[in-house]
């Protein structure tokens, strides 16, 4: 039997031919005419030169051709590269550029952030256009659907081990690096979802994550692997978020913790019926538990989960599940049961349980490499063990608790401040919505501790009330030297705060 990824699709199109698997605003279309419309795309991609490890740049928000472009280019072997669509237009033919893509279909929306691409690129040879089918210096896509055959592409031998897609991380620590992940990676991945109850036949799952990202891209090709059926959401609303999973029946959504503490607090919620959700699903950044508690109260037939991971881990490295969510509140839960991990100290000699080292990980779903970019591959993955750069301890039942990114620990007066837990302090004021904790260069302490607070609406909060409270919490060195009020954090496209951001700003 085959074992890519443009197969399980091909599969469930002959055993599920007439469900429904991707539903995108007003379009539905079941597994048999979507597969049917990814191998017309296909076929005509092959006519127009896409071949095994063609590099093939995708710029959408998601939506029913983002998800045909990803499954035609991989049937036929090429290389899906997704471009963050919130980048700026140099940013993105950095991107592009980098990763040797000869092919880029995007969505007319994006021609704006495109043109930098169209107009000094030297390596794209064809520009495929959706939704507008006048523009003459463009292929069309729907135009190349007309030409295309229905039938499975002939010729071609895709196998686990082959590269899949160039996945771009976030640069919330440095210049991104192309993440390559194969189909083993994303097919096991697809298993550790289904064994863990995160995709499940009867799912109708409510999807906000971008495909442009891993785990948007994992979460989707796992509904797509055991048969669920897929509603895009190309942006968020709340109001839509809830209108939708009455009217459609949703019983599966993930989202970030931002959303969900949005979705708590909105008026009027207790008007919407929820009880069809059988499973939420958060990741990206810590779920405070007063959000939890709430989530349970307004979904009362749901289960909880909660993930961590990485794009050089396909998205996911452990899953806190339902059972466990107040039980240990504070932990990311247990590795995947295809995913081994140690914990280490900067020799990446193992340290006893409970105490705090980086989290190294190996598995089917540890990426390939970085692309073209030999030395950071090789310091990532030295041992042969993959450097999370995450700085974490582990209970007695192996449980898994983030103690703070690697390079966000803040060494002040020669002691070791880790961010989170001065982060998990300060959200314990009732007067505080987010809070990011970094060090800032200091010419006494070398680094001093600052926190950067946006309080909730309407609440007035001072320096030393923070100062004062953490002071009886934690000890007085792990306290703030300073506190900065702000409206807002810099966030990345997933929620995660990105810290660097923070130390430019602040550090003059």
């Amino acid at each position: 039997m085959e074992s890519n990824i443009g197969f399980t699709l091909a599969r469930n199109s002959r055993k599920y031919k007439d469900k429904t698997a991707v539903i995108f605003k007003e379009k539905r279309f079941t597994y048999r005419e979507f597969n049917a419309r990814v191998n017309k795309l296909a076929n005509a991609l092959m006519g127009q030169g896409v071949r095994k490890g063609t590099k093939v740049a995708l710029l959408f928000n998601n939506c029913n051709e983002f998800a045909e472009s990803i499954y035609a280019t991989l049937k036929l072997g090429g290389i899906v590269v997704p471009i963050n669509t919130r980048l700026s237009a140099q940013e993105m033919f950095n991107l592009i550029d980098h990763s040797d893509a000869s092919f880029l279909i995007f969505d007319r929306s994006l021609m704006e952030k495109m043109e930098l691409t169209w107009h000094q690129s030297e390596k794209i040879d064809h520009y495929i256009i959706v939704n507008d089918e006048r523009n003459p210096d463009f292929l069309h896509y729907e135009a190349l659907l007309q030409e295309g055959s229905p039938e499975e592409p002939r010729g071609v031998t895709v196998e686990e081990p082959d590269e899949a897609s160039i996945i771009y991380t976030s640069g919330t620590t440095g210049k991104p690096k192309g993440v390559v992940l194969t189909h083993r990676n994303f097919i096991w991945q697809a298993v550790n979802f289904c064994e863990g109850g995160l995709a499940c036949l009867n799912h109708i799952a409510l999807n906000l994550f971008p495909l442009f990202h891993a785990g948007g891209l994992a979460g989707f090709t796992s509904y797509i692997f055991i048969g669920a059926t897929v509603l895009l959401k190309d942006k968020y609303d709340p109001v839509d978020c809830l209108e939708t999973i009455q009217r459609e029946g949703i019983n599966r959504w993930s989202a970030i913790p931002t959303i969900f503490a949005e979705i708590v607090n909105l008026p009027n919620i207790q008007k919407y019926n929820l009880i069809s959700v059988k499973r939420l699903a958060s990741g990206a950044a810590p779920m405070p538990l007063s959000i939890r508690q709430k989530l349970t109260e307004l979904f009362p037939n749901t289960g909880m989960f909660d993930g961590y991971g990485q794009t050089e881990c396909t998205g996911a490295i452990s899953m806190l599940l339902a059972k466990d969510v107040f039980r240990k509140s504070a932990s990311v839960g247990l590795p995947y049961a295809t995913n081994e991990i140690r914990v280490v100290d900067e020799n990446d000699v193992d340290v006893p349980v409970g105490e705090v080292g980086e989290l190294l990980y190996d598995g089917y779903t540890r990426m390939s490499h970085y692309y073209k970019d030999e030395q950071a591959t090789k310091e990532a993955m030295r041992g042969g063990w993959m450097h999370s750069g995450d700085l974490v301890k582990l209970d007695e039942e192996g449980y898994i608790y983030i103690v703070d990114r690697k390079k966000d620990m803040i060494i002040t007066g020669g002691e070791n401040v880790y961010s989170r837990e001065v982060e998990d302090t300060i959200i314990r004021l009732p007067e505080v919505a987010e809070v990011a904790v970094v060090g800032l260069p200091d010419h006494k302490w070398g680094e001093a501790v600052t926190a950067v607070v946006v309080p909730k609406g309407g609440a007035s909060l001072s320096e030393s009330e923070v100062i004062s409270f953490c002071k009886s919490q934690i000890a007085g060195y792990k306290a703030p030297k300073r506190v900065i009020v702000t409206q807002s954090i810099p966030r990345n496209s997933v929620g995660k705060v990105v810290k660097g951001e923070i130390k430019a700003l602040y550090s003059q």
